[in-house]
């Protein structure tokens, strides 16, 4: 598609909305509402019908593997929409590669980006400069973050605190809790990954995944084992019997030891 037949076709619009963490997604100023309802508005005033939203809720901005945005770059190719919106040009990207890497796969088939809350959009030379200087700018915030962050988690751990993220599987955190509760039922899968290691240690991870299946034990997210979760389990000895580890800092942990 040429430039003049995308500044004549019809404006229509797919929306990409992306929130990080659980609270993003609920009402805060980034959240997925409060994008979705300055998408449309922009949609209104411009004329623009929005035809199709893809979402990622509970995704970094860090990384390409997202559902929504890989099926958003899948249906470039079909020709159903010439524009997508964002609410801030962070929210396609926090590095600046990835989000060059986006902006160039939409232009291959004459897809323009456009953020309805910052005046960047079109394609001469100085409105790709500012989304590009934009890109920076996000991938800055994020690396200070995760400085800020890193402290503070370095502190907790010093205590044998847990120090945030996704919970082992066997272990239930709560938003402001200072350490893990066991849960019951998924801490007797773990018992038995190590039970079954000792006693069939011939035993590939495929092997040790199918029988913790067939006895009825699930994931975290109720699904069967996979190899790699068996791995995951197997790594996590330390952590199972109580030590508590991260960034090179190791201490005796405030969570129960399930092994």
């Amino acid at each position: 598609m040429t430039d003049a037949e995308t500044n004549s076709a019809p404006r229509k619009a797919a929306a990409y909305l992306r929130v990080s963490t659980d609270n993003q997604a609920m009402e805060d100023s980034f959240g997925l509402p409060a994008q979705k309802e300055a998408i449309l508005a922009y949609a209104h005033t411009q004329g623009i019908e929005v035809v199709a939203f893809f979402v990622d809720d509970g995704h970094s901005g860090a990384t390409l593997d997202r559902p929504g945005l890989q099926q958003l770059l899948k249906e470039t190719s079909l020709k159903k929409f010439n524009v997508v919106l964002v609410a801030k040009m962070d929210r396609i990207a926090r590095e600046l590669f990835y989000s060059l890497f986006i902006e160039k796969e939409l232009l291959i088939n004459g897809i323009e980006i456009i953020s309805v809350s910052e005046p960047v959009s079109g394609k001469d030379p100085m409105n790709t400069a500012f989304r590009q200087l934009m890109g920076v700018f996000a991938q800055l915030e994020k690396s200070m973050i995760t400085m800020r962050m890193s402290g503070g988690r370095k502190q907790k751990a010093l205590g044998g605190g847990y120090s945030g993220g996704r919970a082992a599987l066997g272990y239930i955190s709560k938003r402001g809790a200072k350490k893990l509760r066991i849960d019951k039922i998924k801490a007797l899968a773990v018992k038995r990954t190590f039970e079954l290691r000792e006693q069939h240690p011939e035993w590939s991870l495929r092997q040790l995944a199918e029988r913790l299946n067939e006895e009825g034990h699930t994931t975290a997210q109720g699904k069967q084992f996979k190899p790699m979760q068996i791995k995951r389990i197997l790594d996590r000895e330390d952590f199972y019997s109580g030590i508590y580890s991260y960034a090179g800092i190791e201490a005796k942990g405030k969570h129960k030891a399930i092994i």
